[in-house]
């Protein structure tokens, strides 16, 4: 009897020591409905894991709660938990691909140059990705040697050298293949964002980035003619999809084409080009480069994206008859978002504090370990090994604590946010101009509650950009506003305005000078002085700007421009950094009222 009580106890402590597992209860991911049947005796399944846009996030960002309790979200770790999972119930029918945007961005990729991330890809066994528009910050010769390092393939099919016409060869890289499980064969093509020469820091304009459709439909015959019974398209190229409320967008599930789904953005890129394909050209997008998260059926095509930082991903399935070979494309069902998080919140099966109502955290219950397949979630050593070589040089960055903040300040590019009118709040002081403006993408994560440290600010703002202060006469700058706010890559955080917008009717209605207590005129013959980043007004006067400065650009240039140095700090990063070490507290209601907008949309 002492023997057997024994056993049982040593068997007790030995899942508490291998899953860290000390709850009473493990929650369950259930979609709902039947998962696909790897031994269904008509169908052959043909599972896909899905990424995109980790930017550079290795480690779990740890999060303060309102209560004092902290939880974790993402983790590189955890996500290579769910790959294991899946491949001991699929075996070599799994396929795992990325779409983009791998090293740049978090402080992880930054201290070790993005080979975290890559040596992250090569242990996990990725099978192919596509580049995105980041991955050419550091130029070309950055990328090349990145890209040097991997054991997968990279599917590239629209990049040329503008002067000769000829088709950049990268290393690794293939265009469009063919990859074969069991007999049958699927075809892929990879696209990279056409809008990349104009939202990366790097100069290319040596670069062409071909236009899709052709290039789509070309590729596809030939792949169809080699035998492809299903094309795929990984690409970095996205699209913004509403589905109602963010808890019902992030709600794990299966589903399918008959699965109410929300709008997409008709403007996007791939929503333009799924709409101009004929039916049967391709049967897949994997998209990335918009930071959403996308289940959705555009022309009938399954489109799979997965936000941003590792915080989510999906599996497709492709079912294939077990007879004839032929893709049944009414029965593609996509499981998901899988969140990557080390515990869940009992009430929501999320870690995710974007939907999480910090106000309600009585409501969350309890943060327990969880279940995905009947396999509980824990982190995977091998990609553990992989970040304990960075943990230290990590540490030194994440242990200097500048401030805190007691909010969750998080940016969108649909509403003006406290997030991105702190940022150009920062920038107008710094450099006691009378305007700010920035692009959205100069801060690329939220602040979470709790310390903002040193690391913090590094996955924050990424670039390090040029700060630069310019003038512009009163009517040169309403035209920039109304340009930029109508834009595609609107919404621009603004400092030292007071606008309203008519996005109907593409107008400016109205703008006043706003210093934060009261405004006052905008004359439009006055010169006023602003300040930016080298993003959106490029520091060399040959250059042109990012996003949709590029229109600007066609017929204003900065006047008497300079670059804002303070000390020893010559970039934003640098500058941001020391101005949080001179503030008590980031509040996030001293930059934005919601009774007391600085952008005003009305239709």
């Amino acid at each position: 009897m002492e023997s057997i009580l024994f056993h049982l106890i040593f068997l007790s402590l030995k899942l508490i020591s291998v899953y860290g597992i000390e709850d009473k209860k493990v929650l369950n991911l259930d979609p709902e409905t039947q998962l696909p049947d790897p031994n269904d005796p008509n169908i052959f399944y043909i599972p896909i894991i899905h990424t995109n846009d980790i930017h550079g996030s290795f480690y779990p960002k740890k999060i303060l709660l309102p209560s004092g309790k902290t939880y974790k979200i993402g983790g590189l770790e955890y996500l290579a938990n769910y790959i294991h999972i899946m491949s001991k119930i699929w075996g070599n029918r799994l396929l795992y691909f990325d779409s983009g945007d791998q090293f740049q961005g978090g402080i992880e990729g930054y201290i070790s140059q993005g080979k975290i991330i890559m040596d992250y890809f090569n242990e996990i066994d990725v099978k192919k990705s596509v580049i995105g528009n980041h991955e050419f910050d550091y130029g070309m010769e950055f990328l090349k040697k990145y890209m040097n390092l991997s054991k997968f393939d990279w599917i590239i099919d629209n990049i040329k050298n503008k002067t000769s016409g000829k088709y950049i060869t990268f290393p690794h890289q293939k265009k469009s293949i063919i990859i074969e499980i069991e007999g049958i064969k699927i075809g892929f093509i990879g696209l990279v964002s056409v809008e990349t020469p104009s939202s990366t820091k790097a100069s290319i304009t040596d670069l062409e980035f071909e236009d899709y459709k052709k290039i789509v439909e070309d590729e596809s015959t030939k792949l169809k003619n080699d035998g492809a019974l299903a094309v795929i398209v990984l690409g970095h190229v996205g699209v913004y999809c509403t589905n109602d409320k963010n808890e019902v967008k992030l709600k794990y599930k299966l589903r399918d084409k008959m699965t109410a789904q929300g709008d997409c953005n008709k403007k996007d890129e791939a929503y333009i080009l799924l709409n101009k394909l004929n039916e049967n050209v391709i049967d897949l997008f994997l998209a990335g480069h918009r930071h959403d998260i996308v289940h959705n059926w555009i022309n009938n095509i399954p489109v799979s994206a997965n936000g941003k930082n590792g915080k989510y991903t999906q599996i497709i399935y492709l079912p294939f008859d077990r007879n004839s070979h032929k893709l049944i494309k009414d029965k593609i069902v996509m499981e998901g978002p899988l969140p990557i998080c080390e515990k869940l919140f009992e009430n929501k099966l999320l870690c995710d504090l974007a939907i999480v109502n910090e106000k309600d955290e009585t409501n969350f219950g309890e943060l327990l370990n969880y279940k995905f397949h009947d396999q509980i979630i824990s982190r995977e050593e091998k990609i553990t090994e992989i970040g304990n070589k960075y943990l230290e040089e990590f540490n030194k960055y994440d242990k200097d604590i500048l401030t805190f903040t007691l909010e969750h300040l998080e940016s969108t590019k649909i509403r003006e946010n406290a997030l991105g009118n702190f940022y150009t709040d920062f920038l107008r002081q710094i450099s006691g101009v009378d305007i700010s403006l920035v692009n959205a993408g100069a801060f690329r994560t939220p602040l979470y509650r709790g310390n903002i440290t040193n690391a913090t600010i590094h996955s924050f703002d990424p670039f390090g950009s040029n700060i630069i202060k310019f003038k512009a006469y009163g009517w040169e700058v309403k035209k920039i506003i109304e340009q930029i706010q109508m834009g595609k890559h609107a919404l621009y955080p603004i400092s030292g305005l007071k606008i309203v917008i008519n996005k109907k009717y593409k107008k400016l209605i109205s703008i006043k000078l706003y210093d934060g207590y009261k405004e006052s005129e905008f004359e439009d013959e006055k010169e006023y002085s602003l300040v930016s980043n080298d993003f959106c007004f490029p520091l060399k006067d040959n250059a042109v700007g990012g996003d949709d400065f590029t229109t600007v650009y066609q017929w204003f240039r900065p006047r008497d421009k300079e670059k804002v140095i303070i000390g020893k700090n010559n970039n934003s990063r640098d500058l941001l950094i020391e101005y949080l070490r001179n503030i008590e507290q980031l509040k996030g209601d001293n930059h934005y009222n919601l009774e007391d907008q600085r952008i005003r949309i009305v239709e």
